[in-house]
């Protein structure tokens, strides 16, 4: 008999939500920050992590305007 297990698979693929086709310069991510009046792991989030709300929205607006090409 198999034994049940309580482990999450760690192998599980993980899915970007946003995804960026040209890297911006370095720095970018402070960059938006700063404009944004943020933190930086608020632009990360928002960025690849797919987060919603008000400053969320607001990074994401700002990075098309900026870098979107």
């Amino acid at each position: 008999m198999k034994e049940k297990s309580n482990q999450i698979d760690q192998k599980s693929p993980v899915s970007k939500v946003f995804t960026i086709t040209k890297t911006p310069r370095h720095g970018y991510i402070t960059e938006i920050a700063k404009i944004c009046n943020c933190s930086r792991r608020t632009v990360t989030r928002a960025l690849f992590e797919g987060h919603t709300g008000p400053k969320s929205n607001e990074v994401i607006r700002v990075f098309n305007e900026k870098y979107k090409i």
